[in-house]
């Protein structure tokens, strides 16, 4: 691993590609709730953790042309969305996800003629998800395996995933994420739910052991969909497991 910019970033919400519309990502966070708990024999405040959260923040330019952002963003939706920003963009890039509300969607046109709007997801019931890209955006034609991913170890405290379709062509697509202890048998880890139109996201967890490597299976009658798969595994550390 090494240093790196934000350049070449994208970012997906709610099964939109919204990355040639967002200048800038404001604000990814996963803040965490204290409690005082201090004693009256100490000398110094006491905390232990409370509840944790999720925020990630972004601007946008106005476009309201098929599949943009005016579309993707402008029906604030009841229901929850998933946000997933990528700090590059391939495979096995670092990435941040949640699931949770769009609470705004304000626009500021000052006097010197420029729009720009602000938009905010909130978690709801996840804190903030860093993880990896399994696959990238990807445009997959036809059925079988991503290549693999080597995540150096297998890890023990379950995992998060999130899919996005972003362009679909065909009559149903589905993304299962498989794991590996040794590059050649993967068995299911995750199967997502089968996909018929574009713009669709999920959000899946999973308990126990992840095994080291991991890909996707492109099952389905389909003749092309964008997608891109991402995970998060967990941590013994980890506040909220999965």
């Amino acid at each position: 691993m090494a240093k790196s910019a934000g350049l070449n970033s994208s970012f997906f919400l709610g099964g939109f590609d919204i990355s040639g519309d967002v200048s800038a990502i404001d604000r990814i966070a996963g803040p965490r709730t204290t409690y005082d708990v201090t004693a009256i024999n100490v000398s110094a405040t006491e905390r232990i953790y409370g509840r944790g959260d999720a925020e990630i923040d972004f601007t946008t330019f106005f476009n309201d042309a098929s599949g943009q952002e005016h579309l993707a963003l402008r029906g604030l939706p009841r229901t929850d969305v998933i946000a997933l920003a990528c700090l590059r963009s391939t495979a096995g890039d670092v990435c941040a996800f949640t699931e949770g509300k769009q609470i705004d969607y304000n626009w500021s046109r000052p006097d010197d003629g420029s729009l720009t709007g602000k938009v905010s997801v909130r978690g709801d019931g996840a804190a903030l998800e860093w993880g990896t890209l399994v696959i990238a955006k990807t445009t997959v034609e036809g059925t079988g395996n991503s290549a693999s991913q080597d995540n150096g170890a297998s890890s023990a405290a379950g995992a998060a995933a999130v899919v996005m379709c972003t362009a679909f062509s065909g009559s149903n697509y589905t993304a299962t994420l498989q794991d590996s202890t040794d590059d050649s048998s993967f068995a299911t880890l995750i199967a997502f739910t089968q996909i018929t139109a574009v713009n669709k996201a999920e959000r899946k967890t999973v308990s126990g052991t992840i095994n080291r490597y991991t890909r996707v299976n492109h099952a389905g009658t389909f003749s092309a969909v964008d997608v891109i798969v991402a995970i998060r595994r967990g941590d013994a550390a980890d506040i909220d497991g999965y």
